[in-house]
């Protein structure tokens, strides 16, 4: 997976650095949407495997995903990826 391309803030989508970060036990990932709709955040370990993926449906504005450290099958640097619309941002945890 690229990420050299992925931006964090555009127009009205922003993906939020996870707090707190490093964590231990559980972190919150936040971002915001220009417009309500579906939106899929996919965390992945440095290898690029897939440890989980949440999608759902989000509101205009702040929305937030909190992940459990017994969600993921691994520690350490992780990536998460958010895609909404024509939205993909990506950070690292």
């Amino acid at each position: 997976m690229n990420f050299a391309g992925a931006q964090s803030k555009v127009a009205g989508f922003e993906l939020k650095q996870n707090t707190p970060n490093p964590f231990v036990g559980e972190t919150v990932i936040g971002f915001n949407l220009p417009v309500s709709g579906e939106a899929t955040l996919t965390i992945q370990d440095v290898t690029g495997r897939t440890l989980r993926v949440v999608r759902g449906q989000y509101a205009e504005g702040y929305n937030q995903v909190t992940i459990k450290s017994t969600d993921l099958a691994a520690t350490g640097v992780l990536y998460y990826t958010l895609e909404a619309s024509d939205f993909v941002a990506t950070k690292k945890s």
